[in-house]
């Protein structure tokens, strides 16, 4: 059994940083619901369910070691100003796609799935009622044994740190390992595709302090110009670009330091909320319709209209519906040599890296310019 019933989903390690004096145990929070801000919560409050990894103490046990070596690293980089050694880089690869995996928001789309799926008869037994809790720990579970398999599929992004030298801070929030892609949402060639950990053009942003975030990102499609791997960020119109995306990603709570701070937080996230994906996921039934030589055409139908023949094949498909920012930090620009890999299909553009290291399936990718 889990030595700890209380686990969580965003590390007391993480949150220290971000709390009032850094001590780590109250935090300033804004409720994007309520509109509005809530001083001192308890940081041991925040983020957090009964056994939400399961009670494998091996899981987690592995967990705590990698946020031990996170909480170390920050040490270094926050409290010291440090410049990031390659451990220091290797640690945040590894935190960064651990958290982004096992945060509630994140699993929410193979709970999605499982949702959708109970819609159908005969899928659940019988007198068997659909437990979305139940469910959502299962998916939590699940992505951490993903994990498990697939931590080196971020190893190719090129990590940088981000110096704030400006008076407004970074914020994190209750989903703060943010997954985004500027050239898939800002390309014509990507349009209705999905992206991913895998793609190309993918990047990923953690804040680590209000003074200090890391940017992880594809080096084959942008260039974040550096000096010793730490970007010295001086507009305040780049950190706000960076906070949009805590706004944009979160599920409810974004957590700050400075109580002092709370209107220009409201106000940024009154300006930021609108552009926020609701739903964040989008389910699509299609039944079976017709062989056509050795394919087999499935149309897509409501499920209102499924429901009542209950008949045949049906094809369930959940995928996620990406915010899509209205600014960029200046920092992050395109290469001019860039390029990713594609075979036309519906896997989309995928990084050389990820198809290398054999996390991309099938055959025929060839190099696509950007």
């Amino acid at each position: 059994m889990a030595d700890n019933k209380n686990q969580h989903f965003v590390p007391k390690a993480h949150l220290k940083p971000f709390s009032v004096d850094g001590e780590g145990k109250a935090i300033h929070l804004f409720n994007l619901d309520a509109d509005r801000a809530i001083p001192n919560a308890a940081v041991r409050k925040q983020c957090s369910h009964d056994y939400l990894y399961g009670q494998d103490r091996q899981l987690e046990t592995a967990i705590q070691t990698i946020e031990g070596a996170y909480g170390s690293a920050i040490q270094r980089l926050v409290t010291q100003a440090a410049e990031p050694t390659g451990l220091d880089r290797l640690v945040l690869r590894r935190f960064v796609l651990l958290q982004h995996l096992r945060t509630e928001a994140a699993s929410v789309s193979a709970s999605q799935i499982a949702a959708a799926l109970a819609q159908l008869p005969g899928v659940l037994p019988e007198g068997e009622a659909f437990d979305p809790k139940t469910v959502m720990l299962e998916a939590v579970q699940g992505a951490m044994l993903f994990y498990a398999r697939s931590m080196k599929i971020v190893d190719d992004l090129q990590v940088t740190l981000v110096r704030n030298r400006t008076a407004t801070p970074f914020v994190t929030s209750d989903d703060p390992a943010v997954l985004t892609n500027r050239w898939h949402l800002q390309n014509p060639r990507a349009e209705g595709l999905a992206f991913g950990v895998r793609s190309g053009g993918a990047i990923m942003l953690l804040p680590l302090s209000p003074e200090l975030l890391a940017v992880l990102h594809d080096p084959n499609v942008y260039s974040v110009p550096h000096r010793g791997g730490v970007v010295q960020l001086r507009r305040d119109e780049d950190v706000r670009a960076l906070n949009d995306h805590q706004i944009l990603n979160c599920a409810a709570n974004l957590y700050f330091r400075r109580w002092d701070g709370r209107e220009a937080i409201a106000e940024a996230a009154r300006e930021t909320a609108p552009h926020r994906r609701d739903p964040r996921h989008r389910t699509t039934y299609a039944v079976r319709d017709q062989a056509i030589g050795e394919h087999i055409r499935y149309e897509a139908r409501p499920l209102a209209d499924i429901l009542p023949q209950a008949e045949g094949e049906v094809l369930v498909h959940t995928e996620s519906l990406r915010a899509r920012p209205v600014r960029w930090p200046r920092f992050l620009q395109y290469r001019r040599d860039g390029r990713m890999y594609s075979n036309g299909t519906r896997t989309g553009f995928v990084r050389e890296g990820c198809l290398a290291a054999g996390f991309v399936d099938g055959v025929g990718y060839r190099r696509v310019k950007l």
